[in-house]
């Protein structure tokens, strides 16, 4: 789509941006679909494991380096939520999750 060699060295960021200039219908497309995958999941509609999945923290020493992006800072970020709580609040109430999952058509 981008014609990006396996070999270039091209950060993630960097061909996000590539596809929003290309295409920004198929990021919006992303992230609906992230989001309403992510309604299910704090609703326990997918299960528990799923949840404690996502929940769950891993025993033993912190890796070095700049922490990894949790699956969850996207979604903070897109709905300029604060946090973890707010962000699972929110998809409890399926209404208000859905209002924030549609997009607006540009």
């Amino acid at each position: 789509m981008l014609k990006i060699s396996w070999k270039d060295k091209v950060k993630t960021t960097e061909v996000l941006s590539r596809i929003a200039e290309v295409e920004p219908q198929f990021y919006r497309n992303i992230s609906r679909q992230k989001m309403a995958y992510a309604g299910h999941i704090f609703r326990g509609s997918s299960g528990i494991n799923a949840l404690l999945i996502l929940e769950g923290k891993i025993s033993g020493v912190k890796a070095r380096g700049r922490p990894r992006r949790a699956w969850t800072d996207d979604l903070k970020e897109w709905k300029k939520l604060r946090d973890y709580t707010e962000l699972k609040r929110t998809a409890e109430d399926r209404k208000t999750w859905r209002a924030l999952t549609r997009l607006p058509s540009t």
